[in-house]
């Protein structure tokens, strides 16, 4: 067994004292119990039929996780990934290029740029790589890959000032009738309903099955909204549905707008640097194992809940690497420039960048690949 000591952890805050007992069980649960994240995951499809994957956005190691995912589940009959990264409008787009003889890299941009044209991230569109990789290399007569976008296609054209981002009235005409409940539906009819798993990738608050998302504002608990993706298709297929989450930052108690601390108060952390790199990274369950009963004290997640714990946020959960060694994603060189930024000025969600120029969007995608914000401070 492995020495545990007390622990002090700082948590964007004071320091807190972590019980030296709760780490040993910790410790003990992963030397016995320890599966590598690809593994992990790979296990959770023999019973459960879609899996949803919740990042942070922007983390290097996370994109290039599900990326090398890709050929493993194409190995073991799992086909389909649906992503957050792509239009359910521009499916056709998608189709065409993990079926062409050449990979067309210029194709994938444009996929992404119309899903946001601030997501010019090479490790994103290297996931398109991977699946047409595996497509362009497997026998005829074997089902090939298929990435489903699961996004909608919101017109930010209609926000002109601040006062509009603020009227609910101007974002109706933004979101023109869409919601999460249209992801649910490519899910649950392009995958469940033909006998196919599914795994998705999409940010954490999209990925919430059964856990219901706090909504805070003012500091005070307004309600709960189980409206995310996940929801929806808990709602139909139950627990054939779940959640991993990939380790990350979460929001502080003081709201969505303020900074990360430690998820499940730091616990994890600790645990992780008890173990050392022998047992990192891992992939393991939160319901029914030590981690279960972890709490959340920090964190706003905690809202609404009487006794809110990570088995409460997630069912699962994949731990890479310290946030010490953490990247951002790497951007994209003019992934706006003069033959899109028309497109890009209608579309940009800040309506500050009405009028920018192609370098001041490029300049933006620079800074927010630099600026990990799944990271605590």
């Amino acid at each position: 067994m492995i020495a545990v000591m007390l622990v002090l952890l700082g948590c964007s805050g004071p320091e807190r004292k972590i019980d030296p007992q709760v780490l040993e069980g910790l410790a003990a649960y992963i030397e016995h119990n320890h599966q590598a994240p690809e593994e992990y995951v790979l296990g959770k499809f023999a019973d459960h039929d879609v899996i949803f994957l919740g990042e942070v956005h922007r983390i290097k190691h996370d994109v290039e996780f599900v990326r090398d995912l890709i050929p493993i589940l194409q190995s073991h009959g799992i086909h389909r990934l649906g992503t957050e990264f792509a239009r359910r409008e521009d499916q056709y787009l998608i189709d065409s290029l993990l079926a062409a003889p050449a990979y067309d890299e210029a194709l994938a941009g444009q996929i992404t740029f119309q899903q946001s044209v601030f997501w010019g991230y090479e490790e994103y569109l290297d996931i398109f790589r991977a699946a047409w990789e595996v497509n362009n290399s497997i026998e005829d007569g074997v089902e090939r890959f298929r990435i489903l976008g699961l996004n909608n296609s919101p017109e930010w054209w209609h926000i002109q000032s601040q006062e509009d981002r603020e009227s609910p009235e101007m974002l109706k005409k933004v979101w023109h009738g869409e919601g999460e409940n249209l992801w649910a539906r490519v899910i649950l009819d392009s995958a469940v309903a033909k006998g196919a798993k599914i795994l998705i990738h999409c940010g954490i608050h999209h990925a919430f099955t059964e856990y219901k998302q706090p909504v805070y504002m003012n500091g005070k608990f307004v309600r709960f909204d189980d409206s995310r993706a996940g929801n929806h298709v808990f709602r139909e297929i139950g627990k054939r549905a779940i959640t991993i989450f990939l380790h990350a930052g979460w929001y502080a108690a003081e709201g969505y707008a303020g900074s990360k601390v430690r998820p499940a108060d730091g616990i994890i952390d600790a645990a992780m640097k008890v173990l050392g790199p022998a047992y990192v990274p891992v992939g393991f369950d939160t319901g029914g194992t030590p981690f279960a009963d972890l709490p959340g004290e920090t964190s706003v997640y905690r809202h609404g809940y009487e006794n809110f714990t990570l088995s409460t946020f997630c069912d699962g959960y994949i731990y890479h690497k310290p946030f010490s060694e953490y990247e951002g994603v790497t951007p994209i060189p003019d992934f706006v420039n003069e033959t899109n930024i028309e497109y890009a000025r209608r579309q940009a969600s800040n309506p500050r960048f009405r009028d920018a120029s192609a370098k001041r969007f490029n300049k933006s995608i620079a800074k927010n690949a630099g600026t990990l914000r799944g990271v605590p401070d």
